[in-house]
């Protein structure tokens, strides 16, 4: 019943004329961040009927709690230990006459994490706040929007929760996505966010109807690990793979350049670039740096689609990291194959054009993202993301290398420092000083405004209904000289990848190269 002392010391004076009342000692798993760290750690459950059938040795253990989601189920043998066992004779007055078995009970192991809980609970207040003001529950304003708007009070259901307002004075809930930052050496996920949350806390003991009524029925799925398995286009963030297929497959080179007028011809139908006005002649570098859109259409062609898939799952996308969640997606990287034995049709080449952007059939995970970036930040190796800290050099894991050139990873890495550095890079206002910062920002388009919107005035991403905006990416390493981090974040109907993400994940990395400096993470 979770009684207090208090309670339990009331009770207790009580217990002689309680009839039929005895107290017990039981425990419950306590998970001191609450929904900071939920998607990582998952929650454990009283075992039931099921599970009892799976493992008969659990009737005798009435208490035992099992592993249901994240860490909790990827580690739940070894975190559980072994149950002793007392076997005792009894007389016939009931009392003890020898002890016939006696096995002591052992303690599960130890399980050591990579993530710092600092950076981890900064990341995931920083993007759940985007780029709007918080304002106080206790604000009258708030207290007014709560009792009038059925969506905003849906969204609060704790202490915890937030309410913000927008650009446009809006009262609105928090930003949903998932931010992960991992070392691009030995693979150390230092955080892995996913907003919204949920309190794990609420799984320990039976959870009530009502809490699994308001988890499941949430507008934003907070059971949802987005990090693992939330699928997105990845958009501009792509772009890299593109190039380094193009690259590698001799079709460009670093200086290849082509005109953008604004829109791309190509058979009957007409592909814009983001800038209507077109970015003019680029070479390859000013590509990455603008996010020119008619560059990346034209070099999809040249190159294919099946160069352009092989250099994605080099770079890990497409591919389950095997990070240690059992309901981790793996995201669709398309080629010619995968077109006919999943849609019985052949694959067309506009359909190259639209994944030459990272849209059309491309589906990526954030932590994917992360793997994608850390892997071009490492040069060398193909870098594999782990939640288990490295305890010491025995412990370092060996990667395989990630058979990609020297100079096409230079060109990579000269394009997304332009990102943030270049005098028109598309994340110019974000750079980290001092450490520099690599990046590359992401706009994915969710639905496009209809014509009967236009005719309302609607024009801008903020004026749509939340569902339908833009995605906005930022994936990034740092420092750029000496790359030690890299980073991915998804806000998701955030709007821009430059004005949304890119700030976010600016400070966030700022963070974790700050503590990195303290030697505190």
């Amino acid at each position: 019943s979770n009684l207090t002392q208090r309670e339990l010391s009331r009770l207790a004076v009580l217990s002689p004329v309680l009839e039929g009342a005895s107290f017990r000692k039981s425990f419950r798993r306590i998970y001191p961040q609450g929904w900071m760290t939920a998607h990582i750690t998952g929650y454990v459950s009283p075992a039931n009927k099921r599970d009892v059938k799976a493992n008969p040795e659990l009737r005798y253990l009435p208490a035992s709690r099992i592993g249901r989601s994240g860490l909790e189920r990827t580690f739940e043998t070894n975190l559980r230990g072994a149950a002793g066992v007392e076997r005792i004779e009894m007389n016939a007055k009931g009392k003890p006459v020898r002890v016939l078995r006696d096995k002591q009970a052992t303690a599960g192991d130890d399980v050591r994490l990579s993530v710092d809980v600092g950076a981890q609970s900064y990341a995931a207040e920083r993007l759940r706040r985007g780029k709007s003001e918080i304002v106080p529950l206790q604000n009258p304003n708030v207290q007014r929007a709560l009792l009038d708007n059925s969506e905003l009070r849906a969204h609060v259901t704790t202490g915890d929760d937030l309410v913000l307002q927008d650009e446009k004075g809006r009262l609105v809930p928090p930003e949903s996505g998932a931010a992960t930052v991992m070392d691009i050496h030995t693979g150390e996920i230092k955080l892995m966010v996913s907003v919204p949350g949920y309190d794990p806390n609420l799984f320990s003991n039976r959870l009530s109807v009502r809490d699994w009524r308001r988890l499941n029925q949430h507008p934003r799925t907070p059971l949802l690990n987005r990090a693992t398995s939330g699928l997105y286009a990845p958009g501009s963030t792509f772009k890299m793979v593109v190039l380094a297929a193009a690259l590698e497959a001799g079709v460009v080179s670093q200086n290849t350049r082509y005109d953008c007028s604004g829109e791309f011809e190509f058979g009957n139908s007409t592909f814009h670039c983001w800038n209507d006005n077109g970015h003019g002649n680029v070479d390859s570098i000013q590509a990455l740096e603008r996010s020119c859109d008619v560059y990346f259409y034209q070099i999809a062609l040249k190159t294919g689609i099946n160069r352009i898939h092989d250099m994605a799952r080099r770079l890990g996308l497409g591919l389950p990291t095997e990070v240690g969640f059992a309901n981790e997606k793996t995201g669709i990287i398309p080629d010619r194959n995968w077109k006919m034995e999943s849609r019985g049709t052949v694959w067309t080449p506009g359909e190259t054009v639209v994944a030459g952007i990272g849209q059309g059939f491309v589906l990526t995970t954030p932590l994917q993202l992360a793997v994608m970036t850390a892997r071009i930040a490492n040069r060398k190796y193909a870098v594999s993301p782990r939640l288990e800290a490295v305890s010491g050099p025995a412990d370092r894991p060996e990667f395989p290398l990630l058979n990609v050139a020297p100079e096409i990873i230079d060109v990579l890495h000269r394009g997304m420092r332009a990102v943030t550095a270049g005098p028109l890079g598309t994340a110019r206002k974000y750079d980290i000083d001092e450490e520099g910062m690599a990046g590359k920002t992401g706009t994915v388009q969710v639905k496009r405004i209809t014509k009967e919107q236009r005719e309302k005035g609607i024009i801008d991403n903020i004026d749509r209904p939340w569902k339908e905006r833009d995605h906005a990416l930022f994936v990034a390493f740092a420092p750029y000289k000496r790359p030690k981090y890299a980073l991915s974040l998804v806000v998701e109907h955030g709007g821009s990848g430059s004005s949304m993400a890119a700030p976010i994940a600016r400070d966030i990395l700022s963070y974790v190269l700050a503590e990195d400096k303290k030697g505190t993470i």
